[in-house]
Parts: C-alpha cells; structure tokens; sequence
C-alpha cells in the first residue's frame, strides 16, 4: 500500500554522506508508489535538483497538506521537529555517525525502530540510553541501478586511480605511493573542495579508487579495486574476505586500522588483484543493494503501522522538554547544544572571560605580528641599502677604470704628438683638434689638476 514517508536529515546540500542515502532513498521509495516528502532545516543544490524532479522539499516541518504515514528519520534536531509537529506518527531513527553531536539517539516514545548503519552507531546508541536488544543494523545501500557499466575489465595491475574524500592530510600520501607505482591519481570530494555529482561514473572507469565509507561502498559496486582509506587511517585493499568482515563497519573508520602514511598506502596498492575486486564486488551487489534494503523497509513500515500505538501525552512532553533543555542555547557549558556550536562556529564560543582573554591574546598577537612585519621591513631595506653601496663602489670603480683608460690614450697620444713636432704647421692643427678632444675626454673634476700639464703642452706645440 502507497505511504506518505516523511524523510528527516539535517541537510541537502551536495551529493555526500547522508545526502546520498535520503536521495537515494527517496528515489527508490517513489519507483515504489510511495509519497517520500523531505525535510532538512538546511538546504542547497541537491535539494533544487531533487524539487526540479518532482519532489516535496521543506525546511520547515509543519504545513503540509498531507500528514505522513511514517517518519523516517535521521539526525537528532529535524527528528524531534517532526515528532513535534505530527503527533501521533511512528518514527524510525538510524544514526549514521559514532560521535557527531546531532546524531545522538531523540528519546521520544514515538521513535518505535531504532537503527544504526554499523557497528560503531549500534554501540553509540547504546551510550545515549537505548536498549541494546533493541538497536538493529540497518547498513547502507548501493542503487545499483545508478552503476554504469564497466568499459573494459581491470587490468593485470592499475594505471589510473581516483580519491574521494572529505578530508585532505592523506593526499600526499596517496600521491607519492600512485606516483612511485606508475599510477595517474585524480582527486574529488569536499576534502579539496571538488564536489562531482555522479562519483559512479568515475568508478566505472577507474582501476582503483581510495575512499572509505559509502564512496568505498559505491567504488566497490562499480567494479574498482578499492583502497579503503582517508585521512583518518588506512584499512588496506579490498578483497572479498576482508569485505565480508568490513561491511559491518561499513567500510568506515571502525577498521583503519593503520595510519594512512605511504609505506601502508603503497603495501595496499602491493596488494592489488583483479579477481579480488571483482570478487568483492560480487559481495556488495549481493548484500548492499538498494532494492533488498527497500524490501526491507517497506516490511519495517507496515510493522510500525500496524502496531498499536499508545498516546503518551506526558512521555512526549517529557521527551520534547528534555530536547529543550539540551538543545536550546543557555549557560550551561555542558549542554549538547554548546559542543556542537563550540565545533562548528567560526571563531570559537566561549564564556566572557574566555572572550576576554581571547581579545587581549588576539591584540598581542596583532602587535606581534605588526612587529614581526615591521622588523622584516627593516631588514630589506637594510639589505637594500649593502646592495645600493655595493652599486655605488662598483659604479666608481667603473668611473675610476674609465678614465684610468681616457688618460692612457691621451698619454699615448701626447707620445705620438711629440713624434710629429718636426712637420711644419701640424702642431696648429694638432692643438686645434687636441683642444675639443680634451673638452670631449675629461670630465670637469679631471680637467683641473691637468689644466696647467695642458697649457705647457698647447705652448709647446704652437712653437
């Protein structure tokens, strides 16, 4: 039977993370005949994209016309919205991260499923307080309907490689391993600020990717050899052994196990085999794919309807004013609602003290820096000065040397005039050419100590 499911996260932006699985998501719920409206207090391009295709899209979660079936949510702030705003309606919860502060567990009566995507989420929700008989593993899906095919099969050792990724300290890592080993490296994801809607696309085509998480899932899928690795750590090359014993962690950060340096990268790439990959491929489109997870969900749902639900008027006011407590802004320091501003807001909160001491350290460091600055303006002009002296010297030993040589051939020629004294009448025109050579030759600063050597010659020469 057709369901209104109201799909709750705490953004659409791009194509990443959860981004992916609501759009995936919604997108397979709606093949179905289902109603899939999407709720996210955030929005950007993926949520236009996914108005532009015909779906609901909201940032707030009351006013609609039609009241759904089901919530389906994620994240703990858009979750406790929707179960405000529709009493009455059953939700499931799936925690998709092991520390972000928003993803911790709502405890709210009405959250009847409670999922995580592996084993690190499932042993969160138990610290935030529920039941561990009750947490069930609700892994990520691959819509492999989104796959292309591949163009040719792997070749017997990879030649081009593509990261993707949200973090960036790995990548020298992976540049100097590809590079060592002969293999071209492309690099995507938020990490470098280079966002691609369809990363499927450049699996299909790569030998091997680098990636953990969904994008290692995805890379998988597509048929790649994959490295599961990011900034975090390195889990090594994928083969269908160690996907058997990984997709229970989703590929993510419960199994890097090693530091992402490029002798574990290199080792990783060492290990490399076509048959392996293709292997492990096999597995993810056996266990991980969309419409499996979608059997399943649309079985979670119609349980859910079909249980009985008991109005707990005060258990869900209790519930939305604890959320309140934790989550409104006040001057607890503890408060959940301060730790995550404490990491997102940019610069940092901090108590009127600590502002204090955060405006004097900003003005040192101001004036250190002015400092800093100053005494580097200082030393290049100093370095200019030694360079401009230096100029001057060699600019007047130059002089120097010039006229050092003007006196030689004015030596030269008084030599060669004295040789010539016998020719009648070439002394007059002699001393005639001589007179505005001299003007010509010497400078002023010369021409004095020689005037009285130049006035014997020019006597001597009208003789």
């Amino acid at each position: 039977m057709s369901k209104t499911i109201l799909i709750t996260n705490i953004g659409l932006l791009h194509r990443s993370g959860t981004e992916v699985v609501v759009e995936q998501l919604a997108d397979g719920l709606r093949r179905r005949g289902h109603r899939p409206i999407l709720f996210a207090p955030y929005l950007g391009p993926l949520a236009e994209s996914m108005r532009e295709r015909g779906f609901l899209v909201i940032d707030r979660p009351d006013g609609l016309l039609t009241r759904p079936d089901v919530i389906h949510a994620h994240h703990t702030g858009p979750a406790m919205a929707a179960l405000t705003a529709y009493p009455g309606v059953p939700a499931l919860f799936v925690s998709h991260d092991a520390s972000a502060l928003f993803d911790t567990l709502p405890l709210h009566p009405r959250v009847r499923r409670i999922f995580a995507v592996d084993e690190r989420c499932r042993a969160r929700l138990v610290a935030d307080g529920a039941d561990p008989d009750k947490v069930e593993l609700l892994p990520n899906a691959v819509d492999l309907s989104r796959i292309p095919a591949r163009r040719a099969p792997l070749p017997g050792r990879p030649v081009r490689a593509v990261a993707v990724t949200k973090h960036a300290a790995h990548l020298p890592a992976l540049r100097a391993a590809c590079a060592a080993a002969g293999i071209a490296l492309e690099e995507y994801g938020a990490g470098i600020g280079r966002i691609v809607d369809r990363p499927e696309t450049l699996f299909a085509e790569a030998d091997l990717v680098f990636a953990t998480a969904r994008t290692a899932l995805e890379a998988a899928a597509a048929g790649s050899g994959v490295v599961v690795c990011d900034g975090r750590g390195c889990a090594g090359f994928l083969t269908r052994a160690k996907a058997q014993a990984w997709l229970p962690y989703n590929f993510g950060a419960g199994v890097l196990a090693h530091p992402c340096d490029v002798e574990q990268v290199s080792a990783a790439i060492a290990d490399w085999s076509a048959a392996e990959a293709a292997a492990a491929a096999a597995l993810v489109h056996e266990q991980r794919g969309l419409e499996a997870h979608l059997d399943r969900l649309e079985l979670i749902y119609d349980q859910m309807l079909a249980e009985v639900l008991m109005h707990d008027e005060a258990g869900e006011a209790a519930a939305v004013g604890n959320f309140i407590a934790g989550w409104v802004p006040h001057y607890d320091q503890r408060a959940p609602w301060r730790r995550l501003a404490e990491q997102v807001s940019s610069p940092p909160l901090g108590s009127p003290i600590d502002a204090l001491e955060t405006g004097i350290n900003t003005g040192i460091n101001k004036v250190v820096e002015r400092l800093a600055a100053v005494e580097a303006d200082m030393a290049s002009l100093k370095a200019l000065q030694s360079e401009a002296r230096k100029q001057a010297d060699h600019a007047i030993e130059a002089g120097v040397m010039a006229i050092s040589q003007k006196l030689d051939k004015v030596g030269d020629g008084i030599e060669h005039l004295a040789a010539l004294q016998s020719e009648p009448g070439l002394g007059a025109r002699i001393a005639a050419r001589l007179g505005g050579i001299w003007r010509r030759v010497l400078p002023p600063q010369i021409r004095a100590p020689l005037y009285r050597l130049r006035k014997r010659l020019l006597a001597r020469l009208r003789t």
